[in-house]
Order: structure tokens, then C-alpha cells, then sequence
């Protein structure tokens, strides 16, 4: 069975896509949509909306005209619409960081995170550090898309951002980047620009760099019949500085305005690798319809001498004519807002740079000749053909503009035509994704789905019913229940005061502890050694009852025994003597005796040495 997948690369100005049939495991590329969105007299008025009302009606018209619906789509999104943000944590599990990373976010982003829907990937960096790299895009624009393809019955395969989707394709051609060297993915194309810069074989950062390239190619070459390489064998042949006809007069303009963006983006680019520390280790790929025009001397990024040495070579094997449908000068005049004179002088980081630069460009012109205008002989023409195959063998065609000879998407489809089938599923990265088809079935069944529901609203209502009966006779069940147990407890607790079972219970509860407590504490005293009470009770005995017999003192410690008081005779201390030595305690110990006779009788002082 076939399974049909679209691609679509959702740029404002230029909306292009693919249409992918999967037989088995095989993915085919049955149709390719290119070109820019054709300006027309609705669109001033639907010029009034917001940008992303335009961007979202750009969108519907592209489905609608080329009949998108009933599938799964993947859409890219430019990198401008995507935020980028790279957090560090100090621990490594995802879940922790997972949990973290909305607080971290708040305090990066200037909005509401609500209003935001992000991904993360994270990466761990030490043994006790992780990295989180998060994409983020605005909801509005995730909802706006959501009922775009709801209205189309299109399942939104995938949401991905053009400058990640780059990345991943590097990633699926050489299956490991390189970890010991940093990699800068420069794309000027069509539709955006912006550089990746890969570090350690991870994405590391995404600049983007916005320009006016696609409003020119939109202004003066919407016609999609205007195939890319036509377009890019007459812009390679246009000298600089040459003076064009009043024909080609609008050519010249556009011209003249890429030229000059180039260049602009050349120092930015530029500015930016001295901000990164470019290092000649450093490896710089080139991408998009302009990757080609740029040249990197090791220094800076400068635009190439026009006309291009393969521009003559890549009209001949691209078999495209030079033909342009071009608006008239007074239209693109009358609708095209010319550009602001770019300064020429460098930024103030990179004058040593630009000055250097200036050298290079001033000794490059000294040996230039001017091309003549006019009639060339024969051995002059054979002569510029020697020099034009002389210079064209020392390019190297994959970094030249006969790399683009196959192209047929101005933007970035165009990088990642050839790896399409690896968007068609999602990953840690992607913005959104629609794991089932459930809206898609819904609206395809709603009779059968209304029907369903209304049974299911029948056999819940009757479920409803049932259980509300039961639960009615139960409620009576407890209630009568909780009388008889009311009853009960005021037998067990006749004074209580509490009304209610819960407080009954309560009070209950209470009893049953206490008696515990009073039966624990008797055990403990039945189980107690009352040695104290026993010995007292033998030293009291040591006399007879009607013996005069006091004792004021009487110490008993492990290391002696010692007792004092007073008698009424020397014979009865005697017998008091003798009796404590009959004590299993004294048995065998040296008694110690003191005596003193005062009017109250004898008094005495018996100690006991136990040690």
C-alpha cells in the first residue's frame, strides 16, 4: 500500500514543497512544488492583515492549489520563527532537568512561556553537567497551523526548523559529526540566511542573519515558469559594473540589489566568525542557491568576480534559455521599495580586516582587463575562451555554481531534497507532531461517530440512574445502621455527652486507652523488686518489739553499710551487733562501732565495709 507524505517549506515569500510516496520501505519523490508566491492585486489588500495572517493565508493557497489534503504533512519552518536558547544545568538527569527548565526559560525569555511551545534535547557535558538545547515557537502560530490542516484533513506529521533540519542532514550523510573540530554551516539561499555553528558534534548555536534577498526574488522574479537554473545562468553572467540596456534595465536592479545584500551578508558573516573565534582548524560548508557566490579567503567572506568563470559552462549543461518574465520597470517601480544604500565602510571590530581586504580587491583589479564592448576578433575570442576553461578547471565544481545544476527548490528544500524521508518522523526536537489521526477520523465519521455518541449517552444516562438508586436505598441503609450503633455506645458510655457516632467513638477511644494505660501500669508494679522495702523491714526486726530502738540514719551504698540512733542499753547495741551479722548481706564483713552515752541513752554509730 502507498503512503503519501507532503513536505513543505513554510517561508513567507517562498513557499516550496515536496510530495513523497512510501511503497514499503522505500521512499520516492513523485512531485516537486518550487518557486516564489506570485504577487497579485488581492494580495495589497490582503496587505493590510498581520504578518501572520499573510504567512498563514501564503500557506492556505499553496495547500489549496495544489490539493494537499487527506495525508500527512511535515512542515520547516524558517529559522527566524524559532527560537533558539542553549541552558546549562549542574546534574545530568533528564527528569530534574525537565522539571528545571520552565524557571530557567522564564527568566530567558521576555514573554509568557504559555505562549510558547518548545522541545528539548539533552546532552550531558562532565560528570556532573548536562546542556539542554531548546526550540521554541509561538502557540498562536502552532494553532494557526493546527487548524490549517484540520480544515484540509492533513495530519501534521512533523514540525521542524529549517536550520535543525540542515543539521540533521549533515548528521544522516556522515552518520558521526567530527567531535575534535568545530563545523560552521553557512546557508544563503532563496528564502533565508543563517549559519550553524556545530561544536563537538552538536549544534551549538543558530544565527540568523535577516535580509532582504527574498522580497527582491519575489519582486522581480515571481514567476515559478522561471526555472532556478535560468535565473542563476544570467545572474553568473552579469559583469560587474556593466551597463545594461533599457530592456534589461529591471534585470540590472535586481541585480544590483542582490549584489549589494551580498556583500552586506559577506561582513556579517565575516564579523560573526571573529566573534566565534574561527580557527583555521574550523571546517566552513556553504549552502543555498548563493552558497556558491561567497568565497572565504581564510580571512574574510567576500562576493566572487562577475561574471562567474562557470557561468557559460553551467548554461551549456543545464540546457535552460535565458528566459525571464519580468515585470515592467514602471510596475517594479511603482511596487518595490528600492533597498537603503548599504554603507561601504567595514564594522569597527573587523577594519583591519576590511582594509586588508581593500588590498586584495585593489591588486585583483590591477590585473583585470577591461571587457570590450564592441566587435571581437577571432583570436580575442579564443583567447577569453582559454582563460574562461583555464580558470574553470582550477574551481571545484562541487563548491561552484555547477554543484547547483540539479536544483530545483530556491530554498532550503533544495539541501535537504535528497534526505526528505528522515523528516517524516519525529523526534526529541520537534516542535509538534500529531501522533494519531483522531481529528482526521472524527471528521470523516461524523455520522457514524454522532450516532455512537448519542448510544453512549443513552447507556451512560441509564447508568446514571441505576447507580443513583443504589445509592439512594444504600444512604438508608447507613442511616438506619448508624441509629442502632448510636445506640450501643450510650449503653457502654451512659454519661457520655458527646452526640454523634463519630464523637462517641471519639470518646470510646479514649476510654479503652487509658484502661490500657492502668493495666500496663499494674503489671509493672506486680513484676517491680521492692529490695529496699525488704532490707528496711529486716533491719527493723533486728530487736524486739518492746525494745527502746530509734534510728536517725541509715546508709546503704555499694561500698558501705553504715547505721545510727540511739539504744537504751550497752547489751541491747550488742544484740543489734550480733543480729546484723546474721544478715546474708553483713555475713563475714568487719563491723565497725561507736558509742557515746547522752540522757536520751546510748548513741550509736555501726559502719559496715562492703569492699
Amino acid at each position: 500500500m502507498d503512503n503519501v507524505f507532503y513536505l513543505l517549506s513554510a517561508h513567507s515569500s517562498c513557499t516550496e514543497g515536496i510530495c513523497l510516496t512510501k511503497k514499503n520501505n522505500d521512499v520516492f519523490i513523485t512531485k516537486d512544488s518550487v518557486g516564489f508566491s506570485v504577487l497579485n492585486d488581492t494580495d495589497s489588500a490582503d496587505a493590510k492583515g498581520t504578518v501572520s495572517e499573510q504567512w498563514l493565508k501564503q500557506i492556505g493557497d499553496f495547500l489549496d492549489q495544489h490539493q494537499w489534503r487527506e495525508h500527512a504533512i511535515v512542515f520547516l519552518l524558517p529559522a527566524e520563527d524559532v527560537t533558539f536558547r542553549k541552558i546549562t544545568f549542574p546534574f545530568q538527569e533528564r527528569k530534574k532537568v525537565e522539571q528545571a527548565l520552565p524557571f530557567e526559560l522564564e527568566e530567558e525569555l521576555m514573554g509568557d512561556l504559555a505562549d510558547s511551545a518548545y522541545s528539548v534535547q539533552v546532552h550531558p557535558m562532565s560528570a556532573q553537567n548536562s546542556e539542554a538545547l531548546v526550540l521554541l515557537m509561538g502557540r498562536d502560530r502552532l494553532q494557526q497551523l493546527q487548524q490549517l490542516c484540520l480544515e484540509r484533513d492533513l495530519l501534521i506529521r512533523n514540525i521542524d526548523c529549517s536550520a535543525y533540519a540542515l543539521f540533521r542532514a549533515k548528521q544522516n550523510e556522515i552518520s558521526l559529526l567530527p567531535e575534535t573540530q568545530e563545523l560552521y554551516q553557512i546557508y544563503l539561499g532563496g528564502d533565508e540566511a543563517f549559519v550553524n555553528t556545530i561544536r563537538d558534534g552538536r549544534l551549538d548555536e543558530i544565527k540568523i542573519f535577516p535580509n532582504r534577498i527574498p522580497e527582491i526574488l519575489q519582486q522581480h522574479f515571481p514567476n515559478t515558469k522561471n526555472s532556478l537554473p535560468s535565473f542563476l545562468q544570467s545572474f553568473a553572467r552579469v559583469s560587474d559594473g556593466e551597463d545594461h540596456a533599457d530592456n534589461d534595465s529591471a534585470h540590472a536592479e535586481a541585480f544590483a540589489q542582490l549584489k549589494e545584500e551580498l556583500s552586506w551578508l559577506c561582513a556579517q558573516l565575516t564579523l560573526h566568525l571573529r566573534i566565534k573565534n574561527y580557527s583555521s582548524e574550523s571546517q566552513i560548508e556553504m549552502h543555498g542557491i548563493f552558497g556558491p557566490v561567497i568565497k572565504w579567503d581564510g580571512v574574510i567572506f567576500r562576493t566572487r568576480a562577475f561574471p562567474l568563470p562557470e557561468a557559460k559552462t553551467f548554461a551549456e549543461r543545464s540546457g535552460e534559455s535565458l528566459s525571464f518574465s519580468v515585470q515592467p520597470e514602471a510596475e517594479i517601480n511603482d511596487n518595490f521599495t528600492p533597498l537603503p544604500q548599504l554603507e561601504t565602510k567595514s564594522p569597527d571590530t573587523l577594519e583591519e580586516l576590511m582594509v586588508e581586504a581593500k588590498q586584495r580587491e585593489d591588486s585583483d583589479e590591477k590585473t583585470q582587463k577591461d571587457i570590450p564592448d564592441a566587435n571581437l576578433n577571432a583570436d580575442d575570442e579564443m583567447e577569453e575562451d582559454l582563460n574562461s576553461a583555464s580558470e574553470l578547471a582550477s574551481i571545484d565544481p562541487h563548491s561552484s555554481l555547477l554543484a547547483l545544476l540539479e536544483r530545483k527548490h530556491w530554498g532550503i528544500l533544495g539541501e535537504l531534497r535528497k534526505n526528505a524521508e528522515i523528516f517524516l518522523e519525529p523526534h526529541r526536537l520537534s516542535l509538534y507532531h500529531e501522533s494519531t489521526p483522531w481529528r482526521r477520523f472524527l471528521r470523516r465519521n461524523r455520522g457514524a461517530v454522532a450516532v455512537a455518541a448519542s448510544f453512549m449517552i443513552i447507556i451512560f444516562a441509564s447508568f446514571i440512574w441505576q447507580t443513583s438508586t443504589k445509592l439512594d436505598l444504600l444512604q438508608q441503609d447507613i442511616a438506619r445502621t448508624e441509629r442502632l450503633v448510636q445506640a450501643e455506645l450510650r449503653r457502654v458510655l451512659p454519661q457520655t455527652s458527646a452526640s454523634g457516632v463519630k464523637a462517641m467513638l471519639i470518646e470510646l477511644q479514649e476510654k479503652i486507652t487509658r484502661r490500657k494505660d492502668y493495666i500496663e501500669n499494674s503489671k509493672r508494679f506486680e513484676k517491680r523488686d521492692y529490695f529496699n522495702l525488704k532490707f528496711l523491714k529486716n533491719i527493723s526486726a533486728l530487736l524486739d518489739v518492746d525494745a527502746p530502738f530509734q534510728v536517725d540514719s541509715l546508709e546503704y551504698a555499694p561500698e558501705r553499710f553504715s547505721l545510727s540512733g540511739t539504744i537504751d542499753s550497752y547489751d541491747r547495741l550488742q544484740i543489734l551487733k550480733n543480729n546484723l551479722k546474721e544478715i546474708e548481706e553483713f555475713k563475714d564483713k568487719n563491723i565497725i562501732e561507736s558509742n557515746r552515752k547522752s540522757p536520751e541513752g546510748i548513741v550509736y554509730r555501726i559502719s559496715i565495709e562492703l569492699k
